[in-house]
């Protein structure tokens, strides 16, 4: 007969007891891990864009958006289709106006202290040169990406609007030319910042596509609004009135 080791089995519910321990605290340190997560995220602010092709987002509409739980602030965005020349470079893009004492930016280089005047100052993503090419669409060199970039401070650049994107317009402005462009306009840079994109100070774009008989119509706003729950609520809440948006932390 085969003898049982003796002492074996009571041994099995102290182990079960301790895996199951283990377990519990396992779970609990997540759960609270997770409850931290959570409280953490509704402290922070969440930046939030959202776009309405369809119509022009009004001064009632903003006012609507700021009843959101959690709101914090609201910028619009006025948008117009430009070609940016520098020497042989050039890029399509479209540029955006905005506060550019208030807007979201975060610098990357400053091209030093220039005032708002009858010259448009001009902030661009810090990509910008790397991505013209030349008229024959050939890319720019790295070298000269980063001459262009180590002369900001000095250089000068010419903007020229697409007169056909252009609110408003029929297909020509007060300085065309004839070819669907207006005449260029000399601009100067402030900096670079993090990201993409070409900006110029809200009212000095109205005043600049002024002088082309032209606007600049709103289908852009950025919100910032505390609390992730709140800003997945008011994404939603964007969504099903038939904007386009998206939380981008």
């Amino acid at each position: 007969m085969t003898k049982r080791k003796p002492g074996k089995r009571k041994y099995l519910p102290f182990v079960s007891a301790v895996v199951f321990v283990t377990g519990a605290a396992a779970v609990m340190m997540f759960l609270l891990a997770q409850f931290a997560l959570e409280q953490w995220q509704e402290r922070q602010t969440y930046l939030l864009s959202a776009r309405l092709s369809s119509q022009e987002i009004t001064t009632e509409l903003c006012t609507s958006m700021s009843r959101f739980a959690g709101f914090e602030e609201l910028w619009t965005v006025m948008e117009s289709e430009v070609t940016l020349t520098i020497g042989d470079w050039q890029i399509s893009t479209t540029l955006m106006g905005v506060d550019l004492d208030t807007f979201p930016f975060t610098p990357v280089r400053s091209a030093g202290e220039k005032k708002l005047g009858s010259v448009p100052l001009l902030l661009a993503g810090e990509e910008i040169f790397n991505t013209m090419t030349d008229a024959n669409g050939t890319a720019i060199t790295t070298r000269q990406s980063k001459i262009l970039t180590e002369s900001m401070e000095g250089l000068t650049a010419q903007i020229v609007l697409e007169a056909s994107n252009l609110a408003g317009s029929s297909g020509s402005a007060g300085n065309s030319d004839g070819s669907g462009y207006t005449s260029a306009d000399t601009a100067e840079f402030l900096g670079l910042i993090s990201g993409d994109g070409l900006y110029m100070d809200a009212d000095q774009m109205r005043r600049w596509l002024a002088g082309y008989g032209s606007s600049a119509s709103v289908h852009l706003v950025w919100l910032r609004i505390k609390g992730k729950r709140n800003a997945e609520a008011a994404e939603k809440s964007l969504i099903d009135a038939g904007f386009q948006a998206l939380l981008c932390g």
